[in-house]
């Protein structure tokens, strides 16, 4: 209060002796930042804009550091069952001879290889080691043989890593599937994370919440380092997952809440460019790191970088403004005008005109792979139509035969793209040659097809646009794994296809949703939709599980899900250059033949 009234007698001072203490609270108290009136000087994303938001992107490459470093985190280097200490050389073997009376042979993918996770035991005698191999076989054959599994621990292939959580805690044959709940508890925690942070953010501002989960991202990803045993690493995941989430999100709602309307889907677009940076440069890291310790600490420090960001990055104006803390948001937009070097009139601080509102299903993005909507989200409309009913739930989504249609076709399509989409990317050791290589190649491909899906979408429409890549992605998926494995660049050229289509899909099934459903319900279809896209990322290293017993099997079932995905697409109704629609009745009555257009109304419209 001393603070205050200190504040109030050197305005009154300055202002001269007729300006009394409760007028010059009246005008400070009369500051009204008009900031759609501000982006009319500093521009729809001018040299301001530019500076916070790419500095602000700069989490999202940490980001794919952390969601794609358990690739190298958790590789499963070639390994077999540490044997006994048994002395052989008294039969005077080779050393394919030895394996072949330790090692098991079984057959997988109509061949044969010596087991990994079980080896040969024997009740023999000293007298049994002094003779020929020959002898040895023949008083051991096969059917003699006890078969055990590997009581004596395991012996790694370290050419390529030095140490992975897989060597540490033998994660390998009845233990694998540890490494596929960790992948699965890291999306359970991004879904976690959505449902919360947001809120946060909203309460909070942008910035105290960015800087706080930076500061939790990093103690954590530095913890994991050190975990003690598979389950603390799990958790701990989990939890970077959930703060992931939102050092995602919130960067790309300051950047849309900065910039002008028609400048929102280049400011989605940069975003995803750095995820995809990221990407790439992950694969440089982990080959100069081997050590999974070492590599976990190296890609967590750069999350310090949100020391500097309380001097660098400002809290959201639209926020300060939507909170009523109106000075703040006059400096902040003062600041930004000295560094667009232009000169704000008066009128920008002192105009009562109601701001836009943000466009909350822009401002929503799916987890690193997203677009916005167009710009022409009628809220007016919204209100209207909203009126007569406050609330919408889920249900509202499958109330109608048509939107009942539509929504069970979406859901599965975003489900497909979701799985498909990380059961390529955190199974790429199991591609054919470098592993390395072929993990960049997997990032780089994502920066041509997030730019691809925009000459599409507006080139073929949504429908078919979605259809079509989703075949192709589908049949290249399927068509990788059933190639010769000397023929190993053509396996990566129609995996990387797949991941270059898989990208872009997901892209347009976000714009497709966004523009399929009425206003009313269009949040709550985006929402569930990427409910349902965490689902399908959960469920996508343990299809990548069953690897183990036929090597083609993960990937038939993603090129089969996404071919049927692409195919129920074309049952869907065309929106390109369609008006969106506003209650459940205009929704339900869009496209009324089954979800194939009358191409005479889309004429007609377009």
């Amino acid at each position: 209060m001393a603070e205050r009234g200190s504040e109030d007698e050197t305005l009154m001072e300055g202002q001269g002796d007729g300006i009394t203490k409760e007028t010059a609270r009246g005008f400070s108290d009369s500051i009204r930042v008009n900031y759609d009136k501000a982006l009319q000087y500093l521009g729809g994303f001018g040299p301001w804009q530019k500076r916070v938001y790419l500095l602000a992107c700069l989490p999202a490459i940490f980001n794919a550091f952390q969601t794609m470093g358990i690739v190298f985190i958790a590789a499963e280097p070639d390994f077999s069952c540490r044997q006994p200490d048994v002395n052989f050389t008294g039969l005077n073997a080779t050393d394919a001879e030895v394996r072949n009376i330790t090692v098991p042979w079984e057959k997988k993918d109509d061949g044969w290889k010596q087991s990994q996770c079980f080896r040969y035991s024997y009740n023999f005698t000293v007298s049994d080691l002094e003779t020929s191999y020959r002898d040895f076989v023949d008083r051991y054959p096969v059917a003699n043989r006890t078969r055990i599994k590997c009581d004596q621990g395991y012996v790694y292939d370290r050419s390529q890593f030095e140490n992975t959580v897989v060597t540490q805690w033998d994660v390998v044959c009845d233990k694998k599937w540890q490494v596929n709940m960790i992948q699965s508890l890291w999306m359970a925690g991004l879904m976690f994370g959505s449902f919360f942070g947001g809120h946060a953010a909203d309460i909070w501002g942008r910035k105290p919440v960015l800087l706080f989960l930076m500061a939790v991202q990093f103690l954590f990803g530095m913890a994991s380092a050190f975990s003690p045993n598979y389950a603390v690493l799990a958790a701990f995941r989990f939890i970077m997952a959930s703060a992931c989430m939102i050092i995602f999100e919130i960067p790309f709602v300051i950047g849309a809440e900065m910039v002008s309307p028609e400048k929102r889907t280049l400011v989605g677009m940069i975003i995803m460019i750095y995820w995809a940076v990221g990407y790439v440069m992950l694969a440089g890291v982990a080959y100069l790191i081997r050590s999974w310790m070492w590599f976990q600490i190296a890609v967590t420090i750069p999350y310090l970088i949100g020391f500097a960001y309380y001097w660098l990055i400002p809290e959201s104006p639209r926020w300060l403004i939507s909170r009523n803390r109106q000075s703040e948001a006059k400096a902040i937009v003062e600041e930004g005008a000295k560094i667009a070097k232009v000169t704000l009139p008066e009128e920008v601080f002192h105009d009562d005109t109601p701001l836009t509102k943000p466009d909350r299903t822009c401002l929503y993005n799916e987890y690193y792979h997203s677009f916005i909507i167009p710009y022409d989200y009628d809220y007016k409309k919204e209100e209207e139509v909203g009126s007569d009913r406050v609330l919408y739930t889920f249900v509202d989504l499958f109330r109608t035969p048509n939107l009942r249609k539509w929504t069970l076709n979406l859901f599965f399509n975003w489900a497909v793209n979701s799985m498909v989409y990380y059961g390529i990317s955190l199974n790429a050791a199991a591609f054919h040659g470098n592993l390395y290589l072929n993990f960049a190649i997997s990032g780089f491909v994502e920066i041509p097809a997030y730019l691809i899906s925009i000459y599409t979408l507006d080139k073929f429409g949504r429908r078919w646009s979605l259809s079509s890549l989703m075949v192709i992605g589908g049949l290249a998926c399927t068509s990788a794994f059933f190639v010769p494995k000397h023929l190993f660049w053509l396996t990566t050229t129609l995996a990387m296809i797949g991941k270059f289509c898989i990208t872009a899909t997901f892209a347009i099934v976000y714009i497709f949703t966004a523009e399929l459903y009425p206003t009313v319900i269009r949040q709550i279809g985006l929402g569930m939709g990427a409910m349902m896209a965490r689902v399908g990322g959960i469920i996508a290293p343990f299809i990548d599980l069953l690897g183990v017993y036929w090597t083609p099997m993960p990937y038939v079932i993603f090129g089969g899900t996404s071919i049927a995905a692409g195919l129920l697409a074309l049952l869907l109704p065309e929106t390109k250059g369609m008006d969106l629609t506003a209650t459940i009745a205009d929704g339900e009555n869009f496209g009324k033949k089954d979800g194939i257009v009358d191409e005479e109304r889309e004429t007609a419209r377009l």
